[in-house]
């Protein structure tokens, strides 16, 4: 096993960028680079804890593309229209099973390695064509035995039926507009701001890394209740 100090913390966002999405490209590259902001500021506040790393999966019919894939967060630029344009169908079940399966096995001999899946579509699944919703529960479930912590964001609430189906029960409804987009991407922030306190008070205390998994599995549930959010 690699060992370290540190918690390694990945954070993975699967964007949508199914054609629907054109009507708020801005937003949602400006959004995302906010996001890489919050990341960075907690990078600097948790120096001597953790090492974070980004991964962006950008989704549509035409596949999944990795932007950003475990990147030192010190090393991610930010995202620029040009690599985010959308176009097609909604993969949906196909873009969670790819990314969340390839993050698990990249990170598979990492001792103490926290994770934050934030998964953000305004549309329905209509396209994936290897994985299935039961699978995708399957994987999801098995990760969060680990202590990861998943969050779906989406346009409706029908939309957000499908993260229960799936065991995701952070959700978040979010309003296609300018300030909405704002508005659900601060929400995730402070979620995550909330999560990445919590690893560094466990790791201050020396707590061994199976009792951080714990303490991860409870808050993974609780970093999006309206108190803290």
């Amino acid at each position: 096993m690699e060992t370290t100090a540190k918690t390694q913390v990945y954070n993975l966002v699967i964007l949508d960028k199914s054609g629907s999405m054109e009507s708020i490209r801005k937003e949602a590259v400006d959004g995302y680079n906010e996001t890489l902001g919050s990341i960075r500021a907690a990078q600097r506040k948790h120096v001597d804890t953790q090492n974070h790393f980004v991964s962006l999966a950008a989704f549509c019919g035409c596949g999944i593309e990795m932007i950003y894939d475990k990147k030192p967060i010190n090393e991610a630029e930010n995202l620029q229209e040009k690599q985010y344009q959308p176009c097609c169908t909604t993969p949906l079940f196909d873009a969670i099973g790819i990314a969340i399966q390839k993050l698990k096995k990249d990170i598979q001999k990492v001792e103490d390695a926290a994770v934050s899946v934030t998964i953000i579509t305004d549309g329905h699944e209509n396209a994936s064509k290897e994985w299935q919703r039961d699978a995708v529960k399957k994987l999801i479930e098995e990760c969060k035995e680990e202590g990861w912590m998943f969050a779906f964001i989406g346009a409706d609430e029908e939309i957000l039926k499908v993260a229960t189906t799936i065991s995701i029960t952070n959700t978040v409804l979010w309003e296609k507009t300018e300030e909405g987009t704002r508005a659900m991407f601060s929400v995730a922030e402070k979620a995550n701001e909330r999560f990445y306190d919590m690893m560094a008070d466990a790791c201050c205390s020396n707590a061994p890394v199976e009792e951080r998994k714990r303490m991860r599995r409870q808050f993974a549930e609780e970093c999006y209740d309206e108190d803290y959010v």
